[in-house]
């Protein structure tokens, strides 16, 4: 590095937060909700925290780009290997192309990195929906704007 080139402060390259401090929003899909940590739309690149409710049955879906997550609490397994089981302090990868279907018993909440969106899909294996990065972006904003509005009045 030469003295004439620019160096960003921590400042300008870093970003923290509680994520005990923020609210949790409805995903996409059923018994779930979502905390987004961050996002980056040039990548697509989005984290966020993923609690599933006990008994969760998350619908059939397409990653379009591998996710890794790390169970923080509960645990999960997918329909079909209900034998293995994914639980508190362990590691997922799910690479691009997975199509599965989680299922929590006990509920779970996970941290999660996706580098892509993902699709569902119904039982013929066709799309339904895909959420990306901006659908993220998007449920996130408006979510944390009704929370900071104001009732109207009566």
């Amino acid at each position: 590095m030469t003295s004439q080139t620019a160096t960003a402060s921590s400042r300008d390259t870093l970003l923290s937060l509680d994520p005990a401090s923020l609210p949790w929003v409805p995903w996409a899909m059923p018994g779930t909700q979502f905390k987004l940590l961050s996002a980056d739309p040039e990548s697509g690149r989005f984290s966020l925290m993923i609690r599933l409710e006990k008994n969760c049955n998350a619908p059939s879906h397409r990653h379009i780009g591998a996710v890794e997550g790390l169970v923080l609490e509960g645990g999960f397994h997918y329909d079909d290997a209900p034998d293995v089981r994914y639980t508190a302090g362990m590691y997922v990868l799910e690479r691009d192309g997975a199509v599965h279907r989680p299922v929590s018993p006990e509920g779970a909440v996970m941290f999660a990195v996706f580098h892509g969106p993902i699709e569902g899909l119904d039982d013929e294996g066709n799309v339904t929906g895909r959420i990306g990065c901006g659908w993220h972006v998007r449920t996130w904003g408006a979510a944390l704007a009704a929370i900071s509005s104001p009732s109207p009045s009566r």
